[in-house]
């Protein structure tokens, strides 16, 4: 089947990243480089940080900090991050991952943190062959858009979503499962998207694939 489904990781596959995850290793940075900004920082900081690409918020923080501050403050963030669980799969994710691989579809899964945390996600959630292909984010994204723009997190989400159907260039049709976010990324390249990751709709799409490998293989082709 020549189906390409992009798959939103944060959020989607795996469930409150940002609560369980992102926002706890935020507070524990800045109550060890600066408790002062720390006791201001809150969810609503945290969620205004999601979609930029890491290397950017973190050249934010050493203009705000100084290098060797903000390279430190990296260090403990990422460091939390890592000793914390990774957030379970969405309910019934696993069952839509195991129907396309084998159904045939390509699976790419996209996420707005770095390519290295994504990839180490997937092998502790024992995913790796489930997904044909992991696209986080590297040191280059920082430098793709001016940091100034207001349409940055969706020209990153429309190049995320670019960079992921260009791995698969014979594809026939792509749908992305995604957040939010990608919503109006999805429109502007004028693929489809489902409005909401969920069990019901993990459900009723791998249904769908399969009854359509069933007929194709029924009818020979």
């Amino acid at each position: 089947m020549s189906k390409l489904f992009i798959l939103g990781w944060d959020n989607c596959l795996i469930s409150d990243v940002t609560l369980h995850k992102v926002h706890p290793s935020y507070v524990q940075m800045w109550q060890t480089v600066d408790p002062l900004l720390g006791a201001k920082w809150t969810l609503a900081d945290t969620l205004r940080m999601q979609g930029l690409p890491p290397e950017q918020v973190w050249n934010e923080l050493a203009l705000l900090l100084g290098k060797e501050k903000a390279e430190y403050g990296r260090r403990i963030f990422y460091d939390t991050y890592r000793q914390l669980p990774v957030p379970p799969l969405t309910l019934n994710a696993e069952l839509l991952l195991k129907t396309l691989q084998e159904c045939g579809c390509n699976v790419v899964v996209v996420s707005n943190k770095t390519q290295s945390l994504l990839e180490e996600e997937i092998d502790r959630l024992q995913l790796d062959k489930l997904v044909d292909i992991a696209l986080g984010t590297t040191a280059d994204s920082a430098v793709l858009f001016d940091p100034a723009d207001p349409d940055q997190k969706l020209k990153s989400r429309c190049h995320l979503l670019e960079q992921a159907i260009n791995t698969c260039p014979n594809t026939e049709e792509v749908i992305v499962i995604a957040g939010a976010g990608y919503a109006e990324p999805a429109y502007r390249i004028r693929v489809d998207r489902f409005e909401e990751a969920s069990a019901p709709v993990f459900d009723w799409v791998a249904a769908q694939v399969k009854e359509e490998a069933e007929r194709a293989m029924a009818n020979g082709e």
